[in-house]
């Protein structure tokens, strides 16, 4: 069996070697803590492994979510390392354009970390992000972590009640995209002309694993790439 409980490791970090805990949720399901290395890579291998009787396998930030059938699966098949973990389960990285001219809260967003609107761009294009979990909309990315200097914003008082599609926003430390029109919280900082998501089509890029860049764009080409998919 695997061994009894450590001190959950932080979900973004990607070390190697580390102990994992597995613990029952009722008869179907199991979660997984004390993680290796970042969820949607431990989730990564896991499906890589096609483990006997896994149904389902959900990541989140720092757990992974088993579904199983209890007639087939045993909690002693699942390995408690994933040696050489980032080269073989590392995702899709994607380059996604925002204009950051239109994000309705760059300014107050940049006045409230003590920064310039073009130094928020600037370290937020910056960084490439670890898609942790899809969720809140259809294939909402959240991704993280947001640089230092960007961190600590929390949400809106009184949230949106719409948010344009294609919204770039951050708080806390993360970061994500309004794949469509919801009521939100975040702060919008910029946003992409593309669509990411497009739910007749089963058309879901981002997953899980996944990592994302943004490319500073201006208002002229925002307007040429709106509608493109990713």
């Amino acid at each position: 069996m695997l061994s009894q409980r450590r001190p959950i490791l932080d979900g973004w970090r990607r070390g190697i070697l580390a102990t994992m805990r597995l613990e029952p949720l009722g008869e179907r399901a199991y979660l997984m803590s004390d993680l290796p290395a970042a969820a949607p890579l431990v989730a990564r291998a896991l499906e890589a492994a096609a483990l006997e009787g896994v149904l389902e396998i959900v990541p989140s930030y720092e757990t992974v979510g088993l579904y199983v059938d209890p007639d087939r699966f045993h909690p002693d098949a699942v390995p408690e390392t994933y040696p050489g973990l980032e080269s073989t389960a590392s995702g899709t990285l994607h380059v996604i354009p925002a204009c950051y001219e239109l994000g309705e809260d760059l300014p107050a967003a940049a006045e409230a970390l003590g920064l310039t609107s073009g130094e928020v761009a600037a370290l937020h294009a910056g960084s490439v992000y670890l898609c942790a979990a899809i969720g809140f909309c259809p294939g909402f990315p959240y991704l993280g972590p947001l640089p230092d200097e960007l961190s600590g914003l929390g949400r809106h008082a009184d949230p949106r009640t719409r948010v344009p599609r294609g919204s770039v926003a951050i708080t806390g430390r993360q970061t994500g995209i309004y794949t469509l029109e919801r009521p939100g919280g975040w702060w919008l900082i910029g946003r992409t002309p593309l669509e990411l998501v497009h739910v007749e089509d089963a058309y879901f890029p981002i997953a899980p694993g996944d990592s994302v860049r943004f490319e500073p764009i201006g208002a002229a080409e925002y307007e040429n790439l709106l509608g493109r998919r990713l």
